[in-house]
């Protein structure tokens, strides 16, 4: 089999997304495309098996922060593409660590781990509405195969395709040259632009992160000895947005899409549907969770009344940045009720 496609279409313009599919539709030649579509429905079968049999709906949550990148580097053909490989998996490498410490893996039964506290609530069909639905087990099978393991490992590549329309405009502006071997098309100031903010988004989200770790670690530690203490973190970061955390992975792929239009020269092309769909699934899920809160946590509703959940007050912002960034964060003692 031939490791890459001839572009039939020779032009100084990125190819269409007709072009970029139907490399998939033709078993002759084996591009990333195929690689990364097969890897994906197999991925979403086994997740779809593994959940069934162990009851554990978090199956796709362990392989989150490790598909992406995996897909990014079966796409490496030059130095944009390589470059997008390396960051991504910067960001794999940290989100990875932070789902282990919090005990999403075990080994080395890594199928086992903490499933994510939502899905129980969800079950249980107490937050009312079309969720109760799921507390029915055939509806909750029928979940699972369509959102949870095909939707989300669908998501995981689409969100990652970038790197799709990347190895695509190297192959082709290649195949126009009529060149071998191939001439690496170098890197221009979008692709600079999306590695500083793709940088930025995973500092914020490490930050982050660190910050409710760290809450949480003394929460458990204090709680044991008294409940005067806050039950949700609202320093540092969290002092500017309810989380920090998601805002910045929303941002983090949006600014990666950034590498998709340094590549095609286009602002728009279809990769760009991965991250916008990523963020609209946020949207659910930041709802999904605020709600939780609300219900387990009294004083949360006057959290949410102070401080914005994904866009930042600049003023709050802008305070944040002149006061010291590395204070520490600590327990403080439940307000008072008026």
């Amino acid at each position: 089999m031939s490791v890459h496609t001839t572009s039939t279409i020779c032009n100084d313009n990125f190819p269409s997304f007709p072009y970029s599919f139907v490399q998939l539709a033709n078993p002759t030649q084996l591009t990333p495309y195929h690689t990364t579509f097969f890897m994906c429905i197999a991925l979403a079968l086994l997740t779809f098996t593994v959940s069934t049999l162990t009851g554990n709906l978090s199956q796709v949550d362990k392989l989150w922060s490790i598909l992406p990148s995996a897909y990014a580097w079966m796409c490496v053909t030059d130095s944009r593409t390589r470059l997008m490989a390396v960051l991504s998996t910067l960001w794999s490498i940290r989100l990875t660590y932070n789902f282990n410490r919090r005990g999403g893996y075990s080994w080395p039964k890594v199928w086992l781990g903490e499933e994510d506290y939502r899905w129980n609530v969800i079950r249980q069909g107490t937050l009312g509405g079309l969720w109760a639905l799921l507390s029915q087990k055939w509806v909750m099978v029928v979940f699972n195969i369509v959102f949870i393991s095909l939707f989300q490992n669908c998501l995981l590549l689409w969100i990652a395709s970038p790197s799709l329309v990347a190895w695509s405009s190297a192959i082709t502006a290649n195949d126009c040259r009529n060149q071998y071997p191939y001439i690496d098309g170098g890197l221009n100031a979008i692709d600079g632009l999306a590695a500083v903010l793709f940088l930025i988004a995973l500092s914020v989200e490490t930050v982050a992160d660190n910050q409710q770790y760290r809450f949480q670690t003394q929460k458990k530690l204090h709680k044991q000895k008294s409940d005067k203490y806050d039950d949700f973190c609202r320093q540092g970061l969290f002092s500017i947005l309810r989380k920090p955390n998601y805002a910045a992975e929303q941002f983090l792929w949006l600014s990666y899409y950034l590498f998709s239009v340094a590549a095609s020269s286009s602002l728009w092309n279809w990769s760009g549907g991965g991250s916008l769909t990523l963020c609209l699934l946020f949207q659910g899920s930041g709802w999904l969770t605020e709600k939780m809160s609300v219900r387990k946590y009294p004083s949360y509703a006057d959290y949410q009344r102070s401080v914005p959940l994904y866009v930042p007050n600049i003023g709050t912002l802008l305070s944040y940045c002149v006061r010291n960034k590395n204070e520490a964060i600590t327990l403080q003692k439940k307000p008072k009720p008026c």
